[in-house]
């Protein structure tokens, strides 16, 4: 948990609150969010919660922005250490585990708009910032960068509804992602050859 005080003052109640609630809401999900269960399982008062927030709505927008800060920190990380998608991306989630569960948490209630934007939003902006050049190269993948880009937001999407948040370990992750992309190379790769072979169909004076 360490990256979660990276950009932060020194632990204050309403640090306390927002990390606490960050990492509940992360293993719990925003319905089992519970500021009672945070206090009892810390020792504090409940009532320093509504000094600083008016409502529990109130805390899960501050969270929201929360995550986008972190999201921040994670870009900014990956652009000056991730060289490589597989396993350097890999290895980064599993170092920001806790930002990648409470993600999770987005996928998952994203039938709620404000969970839908943030997940959609975040994963754009990593996206173009160092993800999607890097899993080009990986893959060796003959498409332009918008069409990557619109394939990693189709893997990503089915690698949330897959990922288990009890298994977070590094061979898992990737072997996640291999097992999604494998018929997606191989669709890319058939398509790659019936072009070439309408190409060469093609009478001579046409090419």
């Amino acid at each position: 948990m360490e990256y979660l005080y990276v950009h932060r003052r020194p632990m204050d109640t309403l640090n306390f609150w927002i990390e606490k609630g960050y990492e509940h809401f992360g293993l719990f999900g925003p319905e089992k969010l519970s500021i009672k269960r945070i206090a009892e399982d810390n020792a504090v008062s409940r009532t320093t919660f509504h000094y600083y927030f008016k409502s529990q709505e109130e805390f899960i927008d501050e969270l929201l922005r929360y995550h986008c800060d972190l999201h921040k920190v994670f870009c900014e990380y990956g652009k000056a250490n991730c060289k490589n998608y597989i396993p350097d991306l890999h290895e980064m989630i599993v170092h920001f585990s806790l930002g990648f569960k409470f993600h999770k948490q987005l996928f998952n209630h994203q039938n709620i708009q404000k969970y839908r934007e943030v997940f959609q939003n975040c994963n754009k902006i990593s996206g173009r910032e160092f993800v999607v050049q890097m899993f080009i190269n990986h893959y060796n993948l003959p498409l332009t960068f918008e069409d990557a880009c619109s394939l990693h937001e189709s893997l990503t999407e089915t690698w949330y509804s897959r990922l288990d948040l009890e298994n977070m370990e590094l061979s898992h992750l990737i072997r996640l992602t291999d097992e999604i992309m494998e018929p997606l190379l191989h669709l890319i790769k058939n398509i790659q050859i019936k072009t070439r072979k309408e190409i060469i169909s093609l009478p001579l004076e046409l090419i």
